[in-house]
């Protein structure tokens, strides 16, 4: 495996990160379930941002406005009535965005949805006040405002390169349509000029957002990419001993808020050193595999947990699931693993079949996350002493040479 600083997509590619590495993403977009994410993400990362552009945006809206009621306060009163609404309208998404981000989550989430809509009503209004200004002539004007948003929503306002291409082509569009019914045609001609550059802003701004957006989901799948290599386990995709400690201080603490049982169960491969010294490392390691793909099969619901926690030792947590349930899972293992009928030619039972040990333990009151894993290791050493290829279950981590069940798998 490569560093952890350049993590190899070919490496990793049964992970959906490894997958959309290798898969590319020249549309810049990714699968369902990994777009939603890293919308989230740029959201999340945009949050601020998109704050100190509404701040910006009232400002320098409030000052045009403030301006331009000196210049026009005694030359065209019906005009600066006209603006005066139109540059309130302009300010109302920044209150917008402003308000519903001091909220929950959900309605953080609305406005993202929204921000398009509003950078769209923002640059229709400031092209509907360029026209205006064209149409009039004065000698003093602040124009150029659907300019301005085009190369903002491109490059400051954290939304996606397809929706900041679809607004900032809407503001073009709405100003060439709203220019050609407002306009006489002698003027329409000057106006193509504006056009112009409006549409050296898109294509400028829609190359630079590519770049700028392609970049950052490339680190987004690498960032996604060393967060799962730092929980998961290289060769089997499993969590890792980090992981799966988190993971059971976390359901531990939420079955006892919840009270609702919590199984453990601890598993080794017998023989396993045998099996590595007569076939070799990689045969070894492909058995890991493979028995690593089978438990994962058992833990489907979203608060199980599959981990490989040593070299051939294996753990399954499973949430709102008592003492009975575990059994039944343990012999379904023993059985899926008889099944395969693996070969293990040095194999110390004589059976010639690569077999497995189980410990299962159930969480007892007032036990720490420490005490149940002594519970199921001292029930899997249980097991093995037994003559391996079965279960023991036991009650407590205090209770080790307690009451426990054996079912042995021909």
């Amino acid at each position: 495996m490569r560093t952890l600083e350049h993590p190899s997509a070919e490496d990793f590619r049964d992970t959906p990160y490894g997958r959309q590495l290798l898969k590319g993403f020249r549309h810049l977009s990714f699968a369902p379930d990994l777009e939603q994410d890293f919308r989230r993400y740029l959201n999340h990362q945009a949050r601020l941002a998109q704050q100190l552009g509404a701040c910006l945006l009232l400002l320098v809206v409030g000052g045009y406005l403030y301006a331009e009621r000196q210049i026009f306060m005694g030359s065209d009163p019906a005009w600066l009535r006209e603006l005066t609404l139109l540059r309130l309208l302009q300010m109302v998404p920044g209150m917008a965005v402003l308000v519903m981000s001091l909220f929950y989550r959900r309605v953080r989430v609305l406005a993202n949805r929204l921000f398009p809509m509003f950078i769209v009503l923002i640059g229709l209004v400031a092209a509907r006040i360029d026209i205006q200004y064209e149409l009039m002539q004065p000698e003093l004007a602040l124009r150029y405002g659907a300019g301005l948003l085009i190369v903002c929503s491109f490059f400051f306002l954290g939304i996606t390169f397809w929706r900041a291409l679809s607004c900032a082509a809407v503001i073009v569009l709405f100003d060439v349509l709203a220019a050609a019914v407002i306009l006489p045609s002698s003027e329409m001609r000057v106006h193509w000029i504006s056009v112009s550059y409006y549409l050296i802003l898109l294509v400028l701004g829609a190359i630079g957002r590519y770049v700028h957006e392609y970049s950052q989901r490339e680190q987004f799948l690498v960032r996604k990419l060393l967060g799962w290599v730092a929980q998961h386990d290289a060769l089997t995709g499993l969590a890792n001993r980090r992981s799966f400690d988190a993971a059971l201080q976390q359901a531990l603490l939420q079955a006892r808020r919840e009270r609702q049982p919590l199984a453990l169960l601890l598993l080794d491969l017998d023989d396993f050193k045998s099996y590595n010294d007569s076939l070799g490392h990689p045969a070894g390691d492909a058995l890991i595999k493979e028995f690593a793909t089978l438990l994962g099969q058992f833990a489907r619901r979203p608060l199980d947990l599959a981990a490989r926690v040593g070299g051939e030792e294996f753990a399954l947590l499973l949430y709102h699931c008592d003492g009975a349930a575990a059994k039944t899972i343990a012999s379904q293992i023993l059985a899926r693993l008889a099944e395969r009928a693996l070969p293990h030619p040095s194999s110390v039972r004589g059976d010639g079949v690569v077999t497995s040990s189980i410990g299962v333990a159930m969480l007892q009151p007032g036990q720490t996350p420490e005490q149940l894993y002594q519970a199921a290791d001292a029930a899997l050493y249980r097991a093995k002493q037994a003559g391996k290829n079965c279960y023991a279950a036991g009650s407590s981590a205090a209770d080790t040479t307690g009451s426990f069940t054996l079912n042995g798998v021909a």
